[in-house]
């Protein structure tokens, strides 16, 4: 008994020490995929997802005019990583540059900044030294903590809109925001332009989402998918709390992080979205996904945060008990 609580102490000093010495910080990706005509752009690079080598070159912003017209290019496909996205030592997200807006996390095996060398997509070498990976299938699902609509019967993406975009709002050493924002959205027999950031701090592991609407929209809602993506079985545990400040949802479960199930091992992940009692509505769930409605505001906000249990050295789970546990400490300090 005495030899496993030292044992467990070194490794808590030993993860400390480490999370001190990476010195806490904040960065941003988001990259363009172009041609070798492009080596001429400012910070041009020769990026790959596993064997597809991509001539790429890094930006703050992308629009999508009229993304709903047939045979119209496919933006998701045009950048590399399929969006933007942001890190901190402890984790990163991205959000999918599409009608799905989805926020996919990557998970840090130790304390680093990773996105500059990996992109997303590390190779052999970057996973023998320990970096981390992509530990979710996201599907067709909310991910964690996407704003998506709710029709009555499940969960729908934000489309048909006329504009599509994606930012970096700013970043600096301890605190990055970015954006994904749609001009146009035909929705509830109305067209709503609607703004949604994501803020992540330095030493942190999740983010804050503030969303902001042109007219607010009954069935806007967000959450955090089942593990694997269907409908909940023996693998899969999702729960909620009413809390005194608000609504927490969370989900936890086993699942191939990609398809290729030769390369990749399952991942045990842990999803959370915690919504302040001022903007937390009806809770509601379809086969895929543990939902929370968000009530009819302009301006609203909310969190998100992810646990890869089997991915990082030093988890802050590894079953499902701890990771609810860990969700309500986590809930009571927000607002």
């Amino acid at each position: 008994m005495f030899r496993s609580i030292k044992i467990a102490i070194l490794g808590l000093l030993g993860f400390l020490g480490l999370l001190v010495s990476c010195s806490p910080r904040v960065a941003t990706s988001f990259w363009k995929i172009g041609t070798p005509v492009d080596s001429i752009r400012p910070g041009y690079a020769v990026l790959y997802e596993g064997a597809k080598m991509r001539h790429c070159y890094p930006i703050t912003e992308w629009t999508d005019t009229m993304p709903n017209y047939v045979g119209k290019g496919d933006t998701y496909h045009s950048l590399h990583h399929h969006g933007v996205a942001v890190e901190s030592e402890l984790m990163a997200y991205r959000i999918y540059f599409d009608k799905k807006q989805t926020i996919d996390p990557y998970c840090k095996r130790k304390p680093q900044l990773e996105l500059a060398q990996s992109h997303w997509y590390p190779n052999d070498s970057l996973l023998a030294e320990g970096y981390g990976d992509d530990i979710l299938r996201v599907s067709g699902t909310v991910g964690v903590g996407s704003v998506k609509y709710w029709n009555g019967k499940k969960h729908v993406h934000i489309e048909p809109v006329a504009e599509r975009s994606e930012r970096i709002v700013s970043s600096k050493k301890d605190q990055a925001t970015i954006e994904v924002a749609v001009k146009g959205w035909e929705v509830e027999s109305k067209v709503v332009d609607m703004t949604t950031r994501y803020t992540m701090k330095a030493g942190h592991r999740d983010m804050r989402c503030d969303v902001s609407l042109s007219e607010a929209v009954e069935g806007l809602c967000t959450g955090v998918q089942t593990i694997p993506a269907k409908a909940p079985n023996d693998q899969s545990q999702i729960t909620n709390y009413q809390l005194e400040n608000g609504v927490l949802l969370a989900s936890w479960g086993t699942d191939w992080p990609v398809n290729d199930s030769v390369k990749y091992a399952k991942e045990t992940v842990g999803l959370a979205v915690f919504i302040p009692k001022e903007y937390a509505g009806e809770l509601v769930h379809d086969k895929q996904n543990n939902l929370c409605l968000l009530k009819k505001r302009t301006k609203l906000h909310f969190y998100l945060t992810c646990c890869g249990a089997t991915k990082e050295n030093h988890p802050v789970a590894t079953t499902a008990e701890e990771w609810f546990a860990y969700l309500r400490k986590w809930a009571k300090r927000l607002k």
